[in-house]
């Protein structure tokens, strides 16, 4: 009997010993509910009923020079779908197909194979959006997004395009992504378990950023004359492409960056050509080898050599039965020996002088020279894959001097042209190029030539054009300050070798105005005819482009 109380009492012990434990852990965490946890407590209560929408930030537009929009985003929609929620797939199929251009089969197939949600058909038009969405389809999920369009086909390559969920993936659309894209903001508030709106609930707004709009250097209405006009241009010469580039010299403002490619185009078939793809310039390189000799003070303009139409750098090499390599070089045309002045030998863009004149200097000082106005190194240009060019590897062979002189043995792109020719032409100064508006980006001052020397070479390329012989004389103008060179090379063509009936023919140069020297550089790749001569010169094919444009920038009073 004692041992059956002891046990019933050793059994209340230990009940109340649990009941005792069981309420100090009770009050415990009632305490932590009502005190210490109860702001963590009452904001994981918040956080359930809590929504967060996203208000998207609106992607900055893009404009030209004059402020006419170019590409903008406009309302779109995504079409989503949750295929489990579809009960008649063949239905909605056909219902879809006709709208989002999709034949039905297709939608069909996707609905039928995806078990997860899936994009259909993403940033569809407005309107379309708008339709789909009034159906109120179960399992058709209608959401809003955004659409970029470009007004202007002409910038298409320049401005580039953006993803589905609008960041920037090429062109100027990727290489100002952060400024054009903005930041989201959000809408936070409390909801009821059904979704709707507390009206008493707890809300907060941050506000978007809206993206920055970017103003473009280039005037869209000249880009699309100078397509014209290339158009024009490749069905005289039947070229591989036509591409214009004009800049203010001052600045570096890209003005005009206009390309067109025939439609029989086998080599140059290269978006934004004009940065991307590289040639030798022939004769438009004169003004710089010869430049770095006036430069040195190896010579001056009225120095005079005796020219024949022919030069032999390696004995023999002008023979009609020489085989071996390439060491005869002649001028354009068949002439008697004449006595030429420096000033001369570039007026008629002669070979032979060029080769006589640059026979005191050597390859490293004029690859130094031409350095120093930015060949072999990229521009900067705000484009991805930029060609940067530069000089062939062999320093020493007989002919290396000779071919550098006149615009062999180095690739420049049509980019770095008008660069170089704009240093020229401003007093001497470096320039960036760039393709959007000067308060835009960063530019820079260094003196590359001094002005008088920069004076100089101007003098020599407007004799180019007003001199009786001038390569470029069928560039005069009255009332117009023009002056450049015209470049003529055998073209080059990647696995075949130098054409023997195609050439890269341009003319590069400037023109003065009002608000300064305009510098420009048409070049014609693969020319192959020209009606209005027997000869495919820079002369004869480039020469004219440039010359219509040029009146758009020196209007007649």
């Amino acid at each position: 009997m004692r041992f059956k109380k002891t046990k019933l009492l050793t059994l209340f012990l230990i009940l109340n010993i649990f009941a005792l434990f069981s309420s100090v852990i009770f009050i415990e965490e009632i305490y932590k509910l009502q005190f210490t946890d109860s702001e963590y407590f009452k904001n994981k209560a918040l956080s359930n009923r809590q929504k967060i929408e996203i208000i998207e930030a609106k992607r900055g537009s893009i404009l030209d020079k004059n402020y006419n929009e170019v590409s903008e985003s406009i309302n779109a929609f995504n079409i989503g779908i949750y295929p489990d929620k579809i009960s008649n797939k063949e239905n909605a199929s056909e219902l879809l197909s006709p709208l989002l251009k999709i034949d039905k089969s297709i939608i069909n197939e996707s609905l039928n194979n995806n078990k997860n949600y899936f994009y259909l058909k993403r940033n569809v038009d407005f309107d379309v959006g708008s339709k789909i969405k009034d159906w109120n389809y179960e399992g058709i999920n209608v959401e809003k997004s955004s659409k970029r369009i470009i007004y202007t086909d002409s910038l298409k390559h320049i401005i580039g395009h953006v993803d589905p969920d609008g960041n920037g993936i090429e062109g100027l659309e990727l290489y100002f992504d952060n400024s054009l894209k903005g930041k989201d903001g959000e809408l936070r508030y409390e909801a009821a378990p059904n979704g709707d709106f507390i009206p008493q609930g707890k809300s907060s707004i941050l506000d978007p950023i809206h993206g920055a709009d970017l103003v473009l250097s280039i005037d869209h209405e000249l880009q699309y004359i100078s397509e014209n006009l290339c158009i024009d241009a490749i069905k005289a010469t039947n070229a591989f492409k036509c591409s214009v580039v004009f800049v203010n010299a001052e600045n570096g403002e890209i003005i005009i960056s206009a390309e067109k490619s025939n439609i029989n185009n086998e080599y140059f078939n290269i978006n934004l050509i004009s940065g991307r793809a590289l040639y030798e310039p022939g004769s438009a390189l004169k003004i710089f080898t010869i430049g770095s000799l006036l430069d040195s003070q190896v010579l001056n303009e009225n120095d005079t050599y005796y020219v024949e139409d022919k030069i032999e750098i390696i004995e023999n090499s002008c023979g009609k039965l020489y085989e071996g390599l390439k060491g005869c070089f002649r001028d354009f045309l068949n002439h008697e020996p004449y006595q030429l002045t420096v000033k001369e030998i570039i007026e008629r863009s002669s070979n032979v002088g060029t080769i006589k004149v640059t026979e005191a200097s050597s390859v490293a000082e004029i690859e130094n020279y031409l350095m120093k106005f930015g060949f072999s190194q990229k521009t900067g240009v705000e484009l991805t894959g930029e060609a940067k060019g530069g000089f062939v590897d062999y320093k020493r062979c007989l002919t290396c001097l000779s071919s550098l002189s006149i615009g062999y043995s180095i690739t420049v792109s049509q980019y770095q042209m008008v660069r170089a020719y704009s240093i020229i032409a401003n007093g001497g100064r470096d320039v960036k190029l760039t393709l959007v508006q000067k308060d835009k980006v960063e530019f820079i001052d260094n003196e590359i030539i001094s002005a008088e020397m920069s004076e100089r070479l101007k003098k020599l390329l407007i004799n180019v054009v007003e001199g009786k012989n001038g390569t470029g004389k069928s560039l005069r103008k009255e009332g117009y300050i023009i002056g450049g060179k015209t470049g003529t090379s055998r073209t080059h063509i990647e696995g075949v070798g130098y054409s023997e009936d195609r050439f890269n023919t341009s003319f590069t140069g400037f023109v003065e105005t009002k608000e300064g020297p305009i510098v420009g550089s048409v070049v014609l790749w693969g020319a192959k005819t020209n009606p209005s001569s027997e000869y495919v010169t820079g002369g004869s094919t480039a020469a004219p482009v440039f010359k219509k444009i040029i009146t758009y920038f020196v209007p007649k009073d």
